[in-house]
């Protein structure tokens, strides 16, 4: 825990201090105190502003590495490691790839872990002193630090612990949730202690934000902390709260049309699907690098690492032949054959099932999306097949895949196999958006990159999901005698 103190108070410095988005109002400041909140009523909303700043810049994890960008960084990272994104060449992000990045010397491993421990670090610190001060705003303050405390463990505990039913008692990592444990080395809660608290921060955070009214999408209201909390007990196994959270968050929420999908809609935070994201600016985007960002990186069309470096991010061949061609979904990735597009007035030659999905016409300033309500379909849907209440199940796939291919009819499919068509659909509709590995882990599905055709590159391999597992960083071992390495 010394090294995550010392990465913390790196990044305060580093971070914070460069913070300069208008709209979350952030100032430098990388620690408070309970008397700096009395003088200040506004700094608790200043340094929760620096939170979620910090989660969308580069060197969030405390490194130079331009492929530390933050929350879409991981999320990037992540689908890299599953089925169906692939990297044409090893570069920038490739160490996800090529499961590198598992590696206790790897600077993912790094980055990944500090990344979410950091804030762990401000959120508990805010969560105390908030206690020291009387302010109407402290509810949904505390809400939101909650939902993020929840988030954070929550990726942590997927990437560097198996996680599954059969595992709970397992090492997790290590439950930080005070300001005066944070100075000292914590050994690995169990597993299901790990989730317990996850359970209790969201819950809790549900009930807070119960009427906070966001200025932004760039906050977590009351809607979003339900979609997160989807998310978590969908891997937990409790269906029944998974499909009520997913029913309620997207309530009321209109899905992209296909000029939104297909042209600009996953680089605008006012698309009408986004739950959670940050808007992009001239200022946010001179923190760090303009070429560590999520659309240097994903952006085929540009002029960063993914479209002038040629470092392309593909679609698996089995995927995209997957995808009927009546679903415009398929217009965002490129057939078998070498291709021009034109975006932006510029043309560009392309290589096979290269992707066009994310596409940005500034200079990535493009907006970063968290949470689209689309995927809460698919948290619906799975958790009713998985109740038992099939043909309500069919009625929320039906929903959205009928948006997406007007041939698309109700489906008839039963058990395993209605389980693997939202799968399926889950996989296509929400590619590159950070969920296909996690779920590939959940539902023990192995990584499978050779196969006649393969379009895979250097990270053509196959392993099983006992795999999917990150070491703790080399920095956390060394410095924390009571931590133990994943194998």
């Amino acid at each position: 825990m010394k090294t995550i103190k010392y990465f913390i108070a790196a990044i305060s410095v580093g971070m914070m201090i460069h913070s300069c988005a208008n709209d979350l109002n952030t100032v430098p400041d990388g620690d408070i105190s309970g008397e700096q909140l009395i003088k200040d009523q506004s700094s608790p909303e200043k340094i929760l502003g620096g939170i979620y700043l910090d989660l969308r810049s580069h060197g969030a994890g405390g490194t130079t590495a331009h492929s530390d960008f933050g929350i879409m960084a991981i999320k990037a990272g992540s689908d890299l490691m599953s089925n169906d994104v692939i990297q044409s060449t090893n570069q920038h992000l490739g160490m996800f790839y090529n499961y590198d990045a598992t590696n206790a010397s790897n600077s993912a491993s790094e980055f990944v872990w500090t990344t979410f421990y950091a804030r762990i670090f401000v959120i508990n610190k805010l969560l105390e002193d908030l206690k020291k001060t009387d302010n109407s705003n402290n509810r949904s303050i505390k809400g939101q630090l909650l939902a993020l405390r929840a988030y954070s463990y929550f990726y942590l505990i997927r990437f560097y612990a198996n996680d599954s039913k059969e595992h709970q008692s397992d090492p997790g990592v290590p439950l930080v949730l005070t300001s005066s444990n944070q100075s000292q080395g914590l050994p690995r809660a169990k597993v299901s202690e790990v989730y317990h608290q996850i359970a209790s921060d969201i819950e809790e955070s549900i009930a807070l934000l119960d009427t906070y009214a966001r200025p932004s999408r760039a906050q977590i209201d009351q809607r979003t902390a339900k979609a997160i909390a989807a998310e978590i007990y969908l891997q937990t196994g409790d269906y029944i709260k998974a499909g009520k959270y997913a029913s309620e968050s997207k309530q009321g929420v209109t899905l992209m049309t296909e000029n939104e999908y297909t042209t600009t809609g996953f680089s605008n935070i006012n698309n009408p699907e986004v739950l959670w994201g940050f808007h992009n600016t001239i200022s946010t985007m001179s923190i760090g690098n303009y070429y560590a960002s999520f659309f240097s990186m994903f952006d085929n069309t540009n002029e960063g690492y993914a479209g002038a470096a040629r470092i392309h991010k593909l679609i698996d061949k089995r995927l995209y032949e997957a995808i009927p061609e009546t679903d415009y979904r398929k217009k965002v990735f490129n057939g078998s054959q070498n291709a021009t597009y034109t975006f932006n007035a510029k043309t560009k030659n392309y290589p096979p099932y290269v992707s066009w999905k994310f596409k940005d016409p500034t200079l990535f300033e493009g907006d970063y999306i968290y949470i689209r309500a689309s995927s809460l379909y698919y948290i619906e849907a799975e958790a009713l097949a998985r109740q038992g209440r099939e043909a309500e199940a069919r009625q929320v796939l039906f929903e959205i895949t009928s948006k997406r291919n007007n041939a698309y009819i109700l489906s008839t499919k039963t058990g395993s196999e209605l389980i693997n068509e939202i799968i399926l659909q889950k996989r296509i509709e929400l590619w590159g958006e950070g969920y296909d590995w996690f779920d590939m882990k959940r539902l023990n599905i192995p990584l499978e990159r050779v196969y006649p055709g393969t379009n895979h590159t250097f990270g053509r391999f196959n392993l099983s999901p006992d795999k999917f597992r990150f070491q703790i960083p080399n920095k956390e071992i060394n410095n924390n005698p009571q931590i133990k390495q994943n194998d």
